[in-house]
């Protein structure tokens, strides 16, 4: 005859069928709540811009929402052991990658609590620019001034023999035709000729209250 099962036996096998159960509803529940957070705090619209300096760039990107991410970078798809760390929960989220290489490629992934956003297992990725010179320095160029030789004939002095107080051409006036004829008449090259006829004494005509060569290139020039 066969021994019919007593209520105690009944009784777990009842107990365990419900634990069963009860296990599977909470782990699709717990799944369908962590599914549910996962999506709303998934990155959308990554985008990362490297700076003009080529030492830094800047990582953003949208959620539906609020949370605090954290940027994780390196220079190959297997290292990224660098991290950027949000201050706050946003749902505009920008993070500045500082101390890049300058003209380098750099890859990177987003980590909202324990969730990992890797771009589909292939990381995000973006170039830095060249380093940026902080200023040009320009050659000093020294200019040198060249001295031209002047072409105007300058006097022959006679040392000893001309002199500016004596009256050379006897026109009653001491002026530089006095010192140029004394010149003349000693074998030297005088600047203006010395002039001859009314050009001689022509008087002050450029009326600057003196009478001197000035006045004779001018008498000399009308003719």
């Amino acid at each position: 005859m066969t021994k019919k099962p007593n209520v105690k036996t009944i009784i777990i096998i009842v107990i365990m069928l419900l634990v069963g159960v009860l296990g599977v509803l909470g782990m699709t529940t717990a799944k369908t709540f962590f599914s549910g957070a996962s999506a709303a705090t998934e990155p959308k619209n990554v985008l990362a811009k490297a700076n003009e300096d080529g030492k830094s760039a800047v990582v953003t990107w949208v959620s539906d929402k609020a949370s605090m991410g954290t940027v994780e970078y390196g220079t190959t798809p297997a290292s990224l052991l660098l991290r950027a760390p949000e201050s706050e929960s946003v749902t505009n989220h920008s993070v500045t990658l500082s101390s890049l290489k300058a003209n380098t490629n750099y890859y990177f992934r987003i980590k909202i609590g324990e969730e990992v956003f890797d771009n589909n297992g292939i990381p995000y990725s973006f170039k830095t620019k060249g380093a940026t010179p902080s200023g040009t320095v320009l050659p000093v160029i020294t200019v040198t001034p060249t001295m031209v030789a002047s072409t105007e004939a300058k006097p022959t002095v006679v040392s000893g023999v001309c002199d500016r107080t004596t009256d050379y051409n006897k026109d009653g006036v001491v002026n530089s035709l006095d010192y140029l004829t004394c010149q003349r008449d000693q074998g030297g090259k005088a600047i203006t000729p010395v002039p001859t006829g009314k050009c001689s004494s022509p008087g002050d005509l450029n009326n600057d209250g003196v009478v001197n060569s000035l006045d004779v290139r001018k008498c000399l020039q009308s003719q």
